[in-house]
C-alpha cells in the first residue's frame, strides 16, 4: 500500500469534514438532547412535587372530613340529649298536672258526694213522713230520726 498525497488529502478532508459536521450537526443535536433532558428532569421533579402536594392535600381533606364528622356526631348527640331531657321534663310536668287534676277531681267528687248525702239526710225525714202518711193514714209527725239507721240505709 502506498502512501501518497491523496491519502493525506483524504485524511485531512475527513478531519475537516468531521469538525464541520460536529459544528453543524452534532453540536446542535447534542444541545437539543441536553435541553430535552433538562426539560424532562424539570417536569419529572415538578410531577413528584405535585404528587407530594396532592397526597398532603388529600390527607388534610381526610382529617378535616373526619373532624367534621366527629363534630357533627357530637352536635347530634347533644341535640338528642337535650330533646330527651326536654321530653322527660314535659312528661314529668304532664304527669304532675294529671295527678293534681285527678286529686282535685277526687276531692270535688267527695265533696259533691257529701253534699248529696247531706241533702238526702234532710229529705229522708220528709220521705219517711210521706210514706208513713200514705201507708198508716195517720197525722202523727215523726219527731226523731235514728241517724245510725239512716247511715246504714245510705251505705247500701
Amino acid at each position: 500500500m502506498e502512501f501518497n498525497g491523496t491519502f493525506i488529502v483524504a485524511f485531512i478532508s475527513f478531519i475537516i469534514f468531521t469538525f464541520i459536521m460536529n459544528i453543524i450537526l452534532y453540536k446542535p443535536i447534542n444541545d437539543i438532547v441536553e435541553k430535552r433532558r433538562k426539560y424532562i428532569d424539570t417536569n419529572y421533579d415538578e410531577a413528584k412535587n405535585n404528587a407530594r402536594k396532592t397526597e398532603s392535600i388529600l390527607e388534610d381533606r381526610k382529617n378535616k372530613l373526619s373532624k367534621a364528622r366527629s363534630d357533627a356526631k357530637e352536635k347530634v348527640d347533644k341535640e338528642i340529649n337535650l330533646a330527651k331531657n326536654k321530653k322527660e321534663e314535659i312528661t314529668r310536668k304532664a304527669k304532675y298536672q294529671a295527678a293534681q287534676h285527678i286529686e282535685s277531681q277526687r276531692i270535688q267528687t267527695i265533696n259533691e258526694s257529701k253534699q248529696a248525702k247531706d241533702a238526702l239526710r234532710g229529705e229522708i225525714k220528709n220521705l219517711a213522713q210521706m210514706i208513713s202518711d200514705k201507708f198508716l193514714n195517720t197525722d202523727e209527725k215523726i219527731s226523731e230520726i235514728d241517724n245510725n239507721l239512716v247511715e246504714k240505709i245510705m251505705q247500701e
